[in-house]
């Protein structure tokens, strides 16, 4: 059984490491491949042209990330789940001659915050970024369920599109848009919820002052690499309670492990593959920027 990674700049990803280890763990053949857009010879190649060779080549699925998730929803036969509310995927399985979309930023998002989360208030949640990513922590909150939830983004109609697909598929929910963080007090919020790219290597800084948060806040940060943000480190110092990236990322990686291979993943066990690799990569970068 084979399947692979279609995104750009996917060399330090660790989904390939976590997929194969926990094949190896259950006993049976499965190699997970790099499909890197930003290296020959994959390049040149179109979207639709490299799930076409993974499909005609036998893979039994796909993860997609960046920057191909909405294009990818358009290319298959069928989208799965919230993958229909969303418009956006990360997984593609190949079965029965169609080709399945599925969100698992969705389910991952979801499963690690009822996981990191339980039995902690979270009513009103400022959610950073309406990107892909975004949109799906956006539906995962309002299904948790959280009571109120406001989004900010520094392109305003990616902010305004996400509040109105989440009005057709949740009518609801309490869902609004603020132009400028300085337009929310810190008593209207419980929780934030980092979904922009900013805290990674690429991206430094932090997506919100640190001097709005407070100690009875949470913080949740979908970046993973580093696993210490830098937002993440200035709320553990103001005594907000802290998840990192680390915990979506294996839960995401856990569900598209099941639904390519149709075998239940481990997480607890894809993540003591995840958290050390991950560390000593950072450490390593680290030395390397020193």
């Amino acid at each position: 059984m084979k399947a692979a990674l279609i995104g750009q700049g996917i060399g330090a990803s660790l989904t390939p490491v976590m997929h194969e280890a926990e094949a190896r763990a259950q006993s049976f053949e499965y190699r997970y491949e790099r499909f890197d857009t930003a290296h020959a010879p994959y390049a040149d190649m179109p979207l639709e042209d490299l799930i076409s060779k993974a499909e005609q080549e036998g893979y039994a699925g796909l993860n997609i990330t960046h920057p191909y998730k909405t294009r990818a929803a358009g290319l298959v036969d069928e989208l799965s789940g919230p993958a229909k509310e969303l418009g956006v995927i990360n997984t593609i399985v190949f079965k029965g001659g169609k080709r399945i979309g599925y969100n698992t930023d969705y389910t991952g998002f979801g499963t690690a915050f009822r996981h990191e989360f339980n039995g902690v208030v979270g009513e009103r949640v400022l959610l950073l970024g309406a990107g892909g990513a975004g949109l799906a922590v956006a539906l995962a909150l309002i299904d948790h369920p959280v009571e109120k939830l406001t989004v900010f983004d520094r392109l305003p109609k990616q902010a305004l599109a996400l509040v109105n697909r989440l009005a057709i598929s949740r009518p609801c929910a309490q869902v609004s848009v603020i132009s400028s963080i300085h337009k929310i007090e810190t008593s209207e919020v419980d929780g934030v919820v980092n979904a922009t790219p900013m805290g990674m290597a690429d991206y430094p800084g932090v997506a919100i002052n640190p001097d709005f948060l407070t100690s009875s806040q949470w913080v949740f940060d979908i970046v993973y690499f580093p696993q210490e943000t830098e937002l993440l480190l200035k709320a553990k110092q103001r005594g907000c309670r802290v998840v990192s990236g680390v915990s979506m990322a294996v839960f995401q990686a856990a569900a598209a492990f099941s639904l390519i291979t149709g075998k239940a993943a481990d997480p607890a066990r894809m993540a003591t593959v995840f958290e050390p690799i991950s560390r000593a990569n950072q450490i390593q970068n680290a030395g390397a920027l020193l």
